[in-house]
């Protein structure tokens, strides 16, 4: 007797799980030729559900589910009765279809009735392998329903059924909705690694758009927009339909309403609405992601389950972005704290927004490495002039947001110390001053912390400080770039405008002491030394009180006392290996990386022994890509990213190149690039310049400030005297 999960038929509708494109081409062969209505029945039902499988456009799906319904009034009673107890009616493959197209037009309530009401048959059907699907389908419709909990479970099921009874290709559509399910509770990072663990048997090529689109929707919910947006761009979508589109669709408004394009997104709905109708859960979903991605941060969704796991990853970008239901919460508590006027919570929850955690591990992924080479490569070709290296450069962008996921460098991060973290930083202060900068909403605030007094200082709306800040920099850069005298009035009074609106109101408060700021979105690539009332001033910029307070105690570390040194010149500089010559003569044994030697990895190798490095190269940005800044070395740039693979670094590193100390802000505003990355990483102090850098006159500046860091000067303090007007800006413990 035959096994009863083994039909003995010549097509069997589970042939559909375990090998789509094979039960289509016999479905196909038999439909071709003169067959009875039976077996024209039967090729459809096949057919049907395999159309389904293997592409996104489901009205061929539905026109051939439907034929088979016709077929079967055709076909001999007997015989379908056989087929019944061999498979299943095609009433009830109908009512799975019903659920499909319901699905597809966003009307989960009456998808998941429909598979509800199906599911008995299914469960009693002579061939255990038809359930999984059924519950693949059910599970997905039950979380776009907002029904996390039992999605999980439903979706669980089914891949116990698909790995029980050998069906790869179904498991891996589940495990992809477990990664949605897992987009959808915040935990970015166990999504990616179930999109990964799917990727690889989702045979059908049509099936690769739906799960770019949901990595590009976790991108998203995670606030990697450009990323996303390239993963979208990616994607052909001339021939999408259903559900398909609609993500596509979802996809496209979060990303306009979280860039403020009001007009994008007006458009969105609209096109939502003539696809799919006004009752149509899609449209609901977009309300939803009108809420959530713009103006004041909302609390944080209930997402069902256990929160996600803060995990530690030596990734930043990974570890700035995977615990973003945490971020939105800890933001929305800041603005009801600003709101309510209480100045301790607020600071708090500042605080915890940006309670990001590195993992002091490498990260030793092959493919990584492998794939940061090539981007490298990729960009000394599109330096050379290479035809295709800009079109090289988009791929491999798209490949590092979705690969730096990857499971093997996560660690599981202790709890962050909040209980006592104000009295902590307030005791490490001493005699400083901390003023954290906020500009959630409308208003931009201050907060400042002072002889532990925690306080709050109102400034003008955000937008007027972003304005004004925006048009300081400009100036700033384009008089770094080529000074003129007529410039410099100007310049002056657009300074005076910016100390106005962000110093002036804690002016009385900090008094003449030393400075720990922590800059808001809209003031991280700042100059604050070029402010009248920061002229001269010990600064320190921080990414927040809690890693200002982790870098002071690396600080202590530092061998002032014949420390080891790393001088780097990178190529293409007059006066970088001049430079590099002038600051390893102040420091005995100093060694020296020049001309071809002056490579990545023996940068990173020579990183890795130092104790305080001095780095002469151009600086680079790109693409508003922070972790793909970096400095221009003899075999292509040297990237934030790179520095993720590094045991340690130095405790004092100093950065002589344009715009190295740039940095763009995550959600939370915590900030990406170099500098920031270097901070993260382990160092405790970065010397870098927000500005352009003039060749040839920072040699000598640079002589000096070395001369002072020898003889025991702070960092911060060296900064003010000899490189603030430069444009240079002391980051961490200073």
């Amino acid at each position: 007797m035959a096994a009863p999960h083994r039909p003995t038929g010549p097509l069997s509708v589970s042939l559909v799980a375990r090998a789509p494109a094979e039960a289509q081409q016999r479905a196909d062969r038999l439909l071709a030729g003169p067959v009875d209505p039976r077996t024209r029945a039967s090729a459809l039902r096949v057919s049907g559900p395999a159309s389904y499988e293997l592409g996104p456009a489901e009205a061929e799906a539905l026109r051939r589910l439907s034929a088979a319904v016709r077929g079967a009034v055709m076909a001999d009673p007997a015989e379908e009765a056989a087929s019944a107890r061999s498979s299943l009616p095609d009433s009830t493959l109908a009512l799975a279809a019903r659920g499909v197209a319901a699905c597809r037009s966003g009307r989960f309530d009456a998808a998941i009735d429909a598979f509800t009401r199906a599911e008995p048959t299914f469960r009693a059907a002579s061939d255990p392998r038809l359930l999984p699907g059924l519950l693949c389908r059910r599970g997905l419709a039950l979380l776009h329903a907002g029904r996390p909990g039992e999605a999980e479970d439903t979706l669980f099921q089914g891949l116990a059924l698909a790995q029980q009874y050998s069906l790869p290709r179904l498991g891996a559509a589940i495990t992809q909705h477990l990664g949605c399910l897992a987009a959808f509770r915040g935990d970015t990072a166990l999504a990616m690694e179930r999109f990964d663990a799917a990727a690889p048997l989702l045979e059908p090529p049509t099936r690769h758009p739906a799960l770019a689109l949901d990595r590009a929707h976790a991108l998203a919910d995670a606030g990697l927009l450009r990323e996303a947006a390239l993963l979208l761009r990616s994607l052909d979508r001339s021939h999408a339909d259903g559900a398909h589109r609609a993500s596509a669709e979802l996809l496209s408004l979060k990303l306009a309403v979280a860039r403020d394009n009001t007009a994008a997104a007006t458009a969105v709905v609209h096109r939502l609405r003539r696809l799919f109708g006004p009752g149509s859960s899609w449209l609901r979903a977009a309300e939803q992601i009108t809420e959530t991605f713009a103006g004041v941060p909302r609390a944080a969704r209930t997402a069902g389950g256990p929160p996600a796991p803060r995990p530690a990853t030596p990734h930043l970008e990974v570890a700035a972005h995977a615990d973003h239901l945490r971020t939105r919460q800890a933001l929305h508590e800041v603005a009801t704290a600003l709101r309510a006027g209480n100045a301790a919570a607020a600071l708090l929850h500042l605080e915890r927004s940006r309670a990001v955690v590195t993992a002091p591990c490498t990260c030793r992924h092959r493919g990584w490495a492998a794939l940061l080479d090539d981007y490298r490569a990729a960009h000394a070709a599109a330096r050379r002039g290479a035809a295709e290296a800009g079109r090289r450069l988009a791929r491999l962008e798209v490949e590092l947001a979705v690969h730096q996921w990857h499971p093997c460098c996560r660690r599981p991060a202790p709890p962050p110390e909040d209980d006592s973290l104000l009295v902590r930083l307030s005791s490490g202060l001493g005699s400083r001053a901390l003023v954290h900068y906020s500009d959630l909403g409308g208003t931009a605030t201050a907060v400042s912390l002072v002889d532990g007094q925690i306080r709050m200082h109102e400034l003008a709306d955000s937008r007027t400080v972003a304005d004004a800040v925006a048009a300081f920099e400009h100036l700033a850069r384009m008089q770094a770039t080529a000074p003129r005298g007529t410039t410099a009035p100007l310049l002056a009074q657009r300074a005076e405008q910016v100390h106005r609106l962000l110093v002036a109101p804690v002016a009385e408060v900090i008094g003449d002491r030393e400075l720990v700021l922590v800059p808001g979105r809209h003031t991280q690539t700042l100059p604050w030394g070029l402010l009248p009332g920061l002229r001269g001033r010990p600064v320190s910029v921080a990414p927040s009180g809690r890693a200002w307070l982790r870098c002071r105690e690396r600080a202590r570390r530092f061998r002032s006392e014949r420390p080891r040194v790393l001088v780097v010149a990178g190529p293409h500089l007059a006066a970088a290996d001049a430079e590099a010559e002038a600051v390893a003569r102040l420091h005995r044994g100093a060694r020296r990386l020049t001309g071809d030697g002056a490579r990545s990895r023996s940068v990173l190798r020579g990183l890795a022994r130092a104790d305080l490095a001095h780095l002469s190269a151009h600086g680079f940005a790109w693409n508003g890509a922070p972790m793909c800044t970096g400095l221009w070395l003899a075999d292509g740039p040297l990237f934030a990213y790179d520095l993720e693979r590094v045991r340690r670094l130095p405790v004092v590193v100093v950065l002589s190149s344009c715009d190295s100390g740039r940095s763009a802000p995550a959600v939370s505003g915590f900030p990406l690039g170099m500098a920031a990355s270097l901070l993260a990483r382990g160092s405790a102090t970065v010397v870098a310049s927000v500005l352009p850098v003039s060749d040839g006159e920072t040699v000598a500046a640079m002589v000096r400030a070395h001369g002072a860091l020898r003889s025991g000067v702070p960092p911060a303090a060296v900064v003010a005297e000899h490189l603030a007007d430069a444009g240079f800006v002391c980051f961490g413990a200073g």
